[in-house]
């Protein structure tokens, strides 16, 4: 497996470093790692990162650990990049199978706080003759 990783790295080499951000220089899992992981995961996996994600990189630690949402969002965003790379191993129809994020309780709780505000119940000004404490009205 290492042996071909390193075979998809020399043959995407060229395509990858024209189109190379200088930001993708901070990243844990270079460009070329994500390509090579792109085409592994079409090649062997139909498109299925998930599947591709736990075998490459849980299971094998082929590739750097990652959080599985970030793999797939720079997925998403380096796609035309993906293609171009996909033809030159001939795999032509590009079939992204579960190319969305997994929510996350942080996601949850970012829906819920974009929420506040817009509650029928909490008004903004304060009932007449209302005691909040569990005496009921004055």
């Amino acid at each position: 497996m290492q042996g071909e990783i390193d075979f998809i790295k020399s043959v995407i080499y060229p395509v990858v470093e024209e189109h190379y951000p200088s930001k993708a220089n901070r990243e844990k899992m270079s460009l070329y790692d994500l390509i090579a992981f792109g085409v592994m995961a079409h090649k062997h996996f139909d498109g299925v990162y998930k599947r591709a994600y736990r075998v490459l990189i849980e299971e094998l630690r082929l590739f750097p650990r990652v959080r599985y949402n970030k793999v797939v969002e720079r997925l998403n965003r380096y796609e035309e990049l993906l293609i171009e790379c996909l033809r030159l191993f001939k795999l032509e129809g590009l079939r992204i199978v579960d190319s969305k994020p997994v929510e996350t309780k942080k996601l949850s709780r970012l829906g819920r706080h974009r929420k506040r505000g817009s509650s029928s119940l909490i008004k903004e000004g304060e009932g007449v003759g209302f005691n909040p404490l569990k005496g009921g009205s004055m």
